[in-house]
């Protein structure tokens, strides 16, 4: 349903050029949209969870997009410019800074002023309507920058960052970063025109942790999603198999980030327990980080040489990689911060017709898996659990319909055309005025 003063600008325009040329600048006005991320466009995660998203809501909003660019990615001419091209393509404007990190702290304080004086600039030349922000650090700088037009702001959390810090070891409960970071994360939720929440669970946290919102502010769970059209399911490529040496095995896999959140100790002794159990397994991890850590890692984990691949690829070539999973592997910590968390690789994983063994307490992502029945969800990480998973981890690896089921719960929960109808919902209540809480 179009707002009410959609309504009331089209029957004023009836009829009269000049009054149609008026109601065309103002419309264009309230759908002029800052988007702001202190990810990368030009890194995975960013193409994959920014780009796809800002050049579907550049049909209807003139979108502007504020990030912050790895020097390694911003070194690579033809990257940029593909980059450059593709979102001039679809009438988006891209802003992109340098991001630091030579003194972690104060390289993010550098980047949040920087950011703040280019995003004013922005708000003030454009009438910036709304500032959505991705994330904390992007929140610190669209809420210096939104009084220059006086946007709304629209909070993207995409997790509880402040206490993933702490539980991550960065900082210290108590200490002065983290009574800084909570300090900002109540401003944050009591300033928000509207919060987006990647899980069911995090927008129950709120209340628990004491988390006051705008009294006019909106709610809106949208999980992370993916394109469907570009991953899909479809036949293993055969010469790509050859290559990796993968012909006439099981291939279970691991794609992305395996540091960090992502338990590597546990996850490499879980694969190393698959391939003493079952019959022709191959591990096969597709990852930017560093192969050989990884494989030293592995070797102490009990994992033979010869029976694990690591790869590199683009991410329009993810799919091809992932196609060639048997069954697709991560585990997360199942720390509290956690709560309001959504791995992007459940969703590419499901999309591509794979089913997952991941562990629980992370978000909603256990929940999914077991409702869904599209893997195996695992209630602790330790070796005990490891053997009675195997019953399982075989039934799921001869299920013949497993496939189709990821696919439609893909379909039903995890598609970016259904994630950018919920965004173009929530700017149309904020650029409406229209507020209250909405379900997903």
């Amino acid at each position: 349903m179009e707002p009410r003063w959609h309504h009331s600008f089209t029957r004023f325009s009836d009829g009269c050029a000049w009054r149609r040329a008026w109601v065309s600048t103002i419309v264009h006005i309230l759908n002029t949209i800052l988007y702001i991320s202190y990810d990368g466009l030009l890194e995975p995660l960013g193409e994959s969870q920014v780009v796809n998203y800002v050049e579907r809501l550049a049909a209807d909003h003139v979108m502007t997009v504020l990030s912050f660019e790895k020097p390694v990615d911003l070194s690579d001419p033809g990257r940029l410019r593909a980059m450059e091209h593709r979102l001039e393509a679809h009438g988006v404007s891209w802003l992109k800074l340098r991001y630091h990190k030579v003194w972690p702290t104060i390289s993010t304080a550098f980047d949040v002023v920087r950011g703040i004086l280019y995003a004013r600039a922005v708000c003030r030349r454009r009438g910036v309507m709304i500032v959505h922000a991705r994330g904390y650090v992007s929140s610190l700088i669209a809420l210096g920058a939104r009084s220059a037009s006086g946007a709304r702001f629209l909070f993207d959390m995409r997790g509880f960052w402040v206490d993933e810090k702490v539980e991550a070891g960065h900082w210290t409960s108590g200490g002065i970063l983290y009574r800084i970071g909570k300090w900002w994360e109540r401003h944050f939720f009591r300033s928000a025109d509207g919060i987006v929440s990647l899980t069911d669970q995090g927008v129950r946290a709120l209340a628990k942790l004491g988390h006051k919102t705008a009294p006019s502010g909106l709610v809106e769970v949208i999980p992370t999603c993916v394109d469907l059209q570009h991953f899909k399911p479809g036949a293993k490529d055969s010469e790509l198999l050859d290559s990796l040496g993968l012909t006439g095995t099981t291939v279970v896999g691991c794609v992305g980030t395996m540091s960090n959140w992502y338990m590597r100790h546990e996850m490499l002794q879980y694969l190393a327990y698959i391939l003493r159990s079952v019959d022709r397994a191959r591990i096969l991890i597709v990852t930017r980080e560093n192969h050989c850590n990884l494989r030293c890692d592995a070797e102490q984990a009990g994992i033979p040489g010869n029976r694990i691949v690591f790869a590199r690829a683009d991410f329009a070539d993810m799919p091809l990689f992932i196609r060639l999973f048997d069954v697709g592997m991560f585990f997360i910590r199942p720390v509290a911060s956690k709560r309001g968390s959504a791995a992007t690789k459940l969703a590419e994983f499901l999309a591509c017709g794979v089913p997952v063994i991941i562990n629980d307490g992370v978000g909603d992502s256990g929940d999914i898996v077991r409702k869904g029945r599209v893997g195996l969800v695992l209630p602790r990480v330790d070796m005990e659990t490891f053997e009675h998973s195997l019953l399982d981890v075989r039934a799921l690896l001869a299920d013949r319909e497993v496939a189709s089921r990821c696919r439609g719960l893909a379909r039903e929960l995890f598609d970016v055309e259904r994630a950018v109808y919920k965004y173009r919902r929530v700017y149309r209540l904020l650029s409406s005025n229209q507020a209250g809480l909405i379900s997903s």
